[in-house]
C-alpha cells in the first residue's frame, strides 16, 4: 500500500483521477522512561486511537527518542531511550513514518541512532530527519499510497538549544550523523526537489521553546518560508503543549501539536493536537482532533472541552476553521 518511488519519477496525471487517502500526524512520540512501565504491561498506548490509524492509509509521528540498548548517553540532560522491542508497536498501529529530528534522537550518539534506524528498518517504518550524513538525513520520505505521491521532511531548529554542545546533540554533516539541520538551504532544496516528485509536500518541524504557547520569530519565519517555497503544509513539535495554528496564504501551519504519548507530569502537557489529512480530488481537507492524555496515554477531548480549545485557536489566528462534532475543519487545494 505504501512505498518508496523513484524521486526522479515525473508526475504528469491529474489529483482528479487519484483515490482517496487518509494520514494522520501526532506530536511527541515517547516509549520509554515512564511509558516503558505501561507497555511492559500489555498495553496498547494507541489504543483510543487505534481504529482511526488501522482504517486510514498512513499515520505520520515524532519519535522523541532512540530505540536503543545503549547505557552510553552522549546528552547528560533528560536523556531519553526505549527499548527496539518496542519498534512493533508503532507497526501495529498502522504507524509508517517516524520523524527522527529532534533532539533526543542523538541522545546515546550514532550507536543509538544506527539502533532506532535499523529497529525501524526491520519493522517496515520509513523514516526521516537522521541519518549517516547530510544528504541521507535530509532526505524526504516519499510515500506512494494509491496512486498519490505524498513527501514528509523532517529538520531539527537548533537556536533554541545553545546550552547542549555539538558533541551532545550533533547535526548531521557531509560525513557524520546527526540530525537534519534546519539550514534554510537544504530545506529550500528539498522542497524544490519534493515538489518536482509529488502531489503533496509536508514539512514537519522540531522547533520553538519548551512550554511556550506563542511560536517565536524562527519558527514563524521558516513556517512561512516553507509556504512561500510551495509547501502545502507544516507540523511543529517540542515545545510539548499546543500553539496556535495559523493559515498562510491559504495553507495550514500547526506550530505545535503537543506532546500524544508521553509521561510528563505537568497538566500543561497533557493537551495534544491530532492532524488528520483527508485527500479527495483536488482538495485537502483537514481535520483538526483534540486530545488529552491520560497516564502517558492519548484519548480524544470531551466534547466541551474540545469545542473550547477550538474557538480559542480560532480566534488567536482569526483562522477560518468550523467546528463540528467537537473537531475543527480546514481545508485547502492540492495544486
Amino acid at each position: 500500500m505504501n512505498s518508496y518511488f523513484n524521486q526522479n519519477s515525473v508526475i504528469t496525471s491529474s489529483n482528479d483521477n487519484k483515490s482517496n487517502v487518509t494520514m494522520f500526524f501526532t506530536g511527541d512520540v515517547m516509549l520509554g522512561r515512564g511509558v516503558d512501565g505501561i507497555l511492559e504491561s500489555g498495553q496498547n498506548v494507541f489504543k483510543n486511537v487505534d481504529p482511526l490509524f488501522l482504517n486510514a492509509d498512513a499515520v505520520v509521528v515524532n519519535l522523541e527518542d532512540p530505540m536503543t540498548t545503549s547505557s552510553i548517553n552522549f546528552k547528560k540532560t533528560v536523556p531519553l531511550k526505549a527499548n527496539p522491542i518496542y519498534a512493533p508497536v508503532l507497526k501495529n498501529n498502522n504507524i509508517v513514518v517516524a520523524c527522527l529530528a529532534n533532539n533526543h534522537i542523538m541522545d546515546y550518539g550514532n550507536n543509538g541512532l544506527t539502533d532506532t534506524i535499523n529497529a525501524l528498518k526491520s519493522n517496515g517504518i520509513n523514516y526521516t530527519g537522521a541519518g549517516d550524513n547530510l544528504d541521507q538525513a535530509t532526505q524526504p520520505v516519499y510515500l506512494n499510497i494509491k496512486g498519490r505521491k505524498i513527501a514528509i521532511l523532517n529538520f531539527l531548529d537548533n537556536s533554541t538549544f545553545t546550552e547542549f554542545l555539538p558533541s551532545e546533540m550533533p547535526g548531521a554533516t557531509i560525513n557524520s550523523p546527526g540530525y537534519a539541520p534546519a539550514d534554510w538551504n537544504i530545506i529550500k532544496q528539498r522542497i524544490d526537489e519534493s515538489k518536482k516528485n509529488s502531489d503533496i509536500t509536508i514539512v514537519v518541524f522540531h522547533y520553538g521553546n519548551e512550554y511556550s504557547t506563542i511560536p517565536n520569530p524562527s519558527q514563524i519565519e521558516l513556517s512561512h518560508e516553507c509556504i512561500d517555497e510551495g509547501a502545502d503544509m507544516v507540523i511543529g513539535s517540542h515545545p510539548h503543549v499546543i500553539q496556535k495554528i495559523e493559515s498562510y496564504k491559504g495553507k495550514p501551519i500547526f506550530y505545535s501539536l503537543g506532546n500524544f504519548v508521553f509521561d510528563q507530569t505537568n497538566p500543561a502537557t497533557h493537551t495534544s493536537l491530532m492532524v488528520e489529512m483527508d485527500l479527495t480530488g483536488n482538495e485537502a481537507r483537514i481535520i483538526v482532533h483534540p486530545m488529552t492524555l491520560v497516564n502517558s496515554i492519548p484519548r480524544p477531548m470531551d466534547n466541551t472541552t474540545s469545542i473550547a480549545l477550538l474557538e480559542e485557536l480560532k480566534n488567536q489566528s482569526s483562522l477560518n476553521m468550523t467546528i463540528e462534532g467537537g473537531n475543527g475543519i480546514l481545508t485547502f487545494p492540492i495544486e
